[in-house]
């Protein structure tokens, strides 16, 4: 065993251990892993990444591996409306590692009986990973600030928000930017 005088250091290299030795659903490429190492369990962070480069599997990484320590039990998601379904069908999917049990929800603001149910499984108390993903649009309205609210709530500060192209919430003095950052 290597003796590590620093405690800070000692964190760093279970980090980096952790890093090296996770089972990755898909396999991440060098500066994947590099973003990952610098951004994983911050308290907050930002990966200005050119664009294709893999932002999203970055984050989805981030948001499996701080669940597994436990240091999170949900997630949401913010992204415009044209791109926030396809956290939906084709990221979580195609990165979330399969030991990963978890229960997704795509915000719909028109609510029926069976979105209803659907929404409804996210506060089941279960210890799956809880994900919401929801449209920056929906932070326009009372009804979605209202939601994404009471499902942070139900996790005490053990919750990671995610914002995909956060350049749709950059003026300050609009409603949506106010109401995400509150």
């Amino acid at each position: 065993m290597v003796d590590i005088e620093c405690k800070h250091d000692y964190i760093n290299v279970k980090k980096e251990n952790m890093i090296k030795h996770y089972k990755f659903k898909t396999k991440p490429y060098e500066h994947q892993l590099e973003a990952l190492e610098k951004s994983w369990a911050q308290d907050t962070y930002a990966l200005f990444m050119e664009m294709g480069t893999g932002k999203s599997k970055v984050l989805v990484d981030n948001i499996a591996m701080l669940y597994d320590k436990g240091a999170i039990r949900g997630a949401l998601i913010v992204a415009p409306k044209g791109v926030y379904k396809n956290w939906n069908d084709i990221e979580f999917p195609v990165h979330l590692p399969d030991h990963v049990e978890h229960t997704k929800v795509l915000w719909d603001p028109s609510i029926t009986k069976k979105k209803q149910m659907e929404l409804d499984t996210l506060f089941d108390g279960g210890d799956d990973l809880k994900i919401l993903i929801m449209n920056v649009e929906a932070f326009s309205t009372s009804k979605g600030l209202d939601f994404a609210h009471s499902f942070l709530n139900i996790f005490l500060g053990r919750a990671l928000i995610g914002i995909d192209e956060s350049t749709t919430i950059k003026s300050p003095t609009a409603k949506r930017t106010k109401n995400i950052l509150k």
